[in-house]
């Protein structure tokens, strides 16, 4: 049976009719961040800036607040629109047809189908059971050829973060450019950022579309050591505007707020895992990040379809390499979370009682 794609559009085309009251928890937005707050210090950056002039200054603003916000030095640090879009480039800079690419599995697709799309190879090592980094299969799967290892930390889907002394395992170990992205680390355990820059051969890929609930901002950064941040911000194409700069360098000025969107997220998450523990035929995968993962032991596509049929939109991963077949749920606002559970339960009562 083929999967059912966790998205909206999935929702148009596979319900006979759409619900008005629909709730998506299947893109991992941070819908915890004021919508009010973003609009009005958007506003606020809006009106200091001068649209019709160019401003390098800014630039060198923003490094410097994205810089303490990672505790690391600003020429460590560079910007992009988005942390695809620094992954993708990344990707462009290293790799030519016939190089090597490493992916741990399961983990972000966005790595495999770009290295592909570059006319290289992706080698993909499989997690350890308890969805470890297998550090030694890892490096033998590494040749002359591997010019890149990505690391996805926290993981999408599993959800979980790896720890330090791993990945610098891995960048002392070969001569491939270790690319970590921490999408999510703002709802894990920290960043290696601080760390990473001492290395020659790590880059930092991350977002403010997470933690910080801008989606649709389209704002990305990277930290690495100097020389190499040096040569990345050179080639890349400049992408972030001035009103984008101002308005994230306002945003860390008052990150406290922020923090507190993300403290509402842990707490969610808790309880949202807690709720789903104690539903039978449920395993739950812990979360370091603004989603949970959780596996049925009954028909994961029976059980997505009619959260759909019922207006709840998660993510099916379908079969994934160690942890089988999946469902992802967004974090949700309580109420959400709550519609979730309860219509979740209603349709596994209705599926394992047939």
């Amino acid at each position: 049976m083929r999967s059912f794609e966790g998205s909206l559009l999935s929702y148009v085309k596979y319900s006979k009719t759409l619900k008005s009251n629909v709730i998506r928890l299947d893109a991992n937005e941070n819908y915890f961040a004021d919508i009010e707050f973003l609009k009005a210090t958007f506003m606020e950056a809006l009106k200091e800036v001068d649209l019709r002039l160019y401003d390098p200054s800014m630039t060198f603003k923003l490094r410097k607040a994205l810089a303490k916000y990672l505790d690391v030095a600003p020429e460590c640090v560079g910007v992009g629109s988005g942390s695809e879009h620094l992954i993708d480039f990344v990707i462009q800079s290293f790799l030519t047809r016939g190089d090597v690419a490493l992916s741990i599995v399961p983990s972000f697709f966005m790595y495999a189908k770009r290295v592909r799309l570059r006319g290289a190879e992706l080698v993909t090592v499989s997690l350890k059971e308890d969805l470890s980094l297998d550090v030694d299969k890892i490096l033998k799967n590494c040749s002359n050829k591997t010019k890149l290892i990505f690391v996805c930390s926290p993981n999408n889907p599993t959800g979980n973060q790896f720890s330090w002394h791993d990945i610098e395992t891995l960048a002392e170990s070969c001569s491939a450019l270790i690319v970590v992205d921490e999408a999510y680390a703002e709802f894990g355990d920290g960043s290696v950022c601080s760390k990473a820059v001492e290395k020659e051969n790590i880059v930092v890929v991350r977002t403010f579309s997470k933690a910080f609930g801008l989606a649709g901002l389209r704002f990305g950064y990277f930290a690495a050591n100097e020389n190499l941040a040096s040569a990345l911000s050179k080639v890349i194409p400049y992408t972030v505007s001035t009103l984008v700069s101002c308005f994230v360098v306002k945003l860390l000025n008052k990150f406290e707020v922020v923090k507190g969107w993300i403290n509402e997220v842990k707490k969610e998450r808790k309880r949202l895992m807690k709720r789903l523990g104690s539903l039978d035929e449920i395993e739950v995968f812990d979360s370091k990040t603004n989603f949970v993962t959780f596996r049925l032991d009954g028909n994961a596509d029976k059980i997505y379809k009619g959260l759909l049929d019922r207006g709840i939109v998660i993510k099916n991963l379908g079969a994934l390499p160690v942890i089988g077949h999946c469902l992802r749920v967004t974090v949700g606002f309580p109420y959400m979370n709550n519609n979730f559970l309860d219509t979740l339960t209603q349709v596994m009562r209705e599926e394992f009682s047939a």
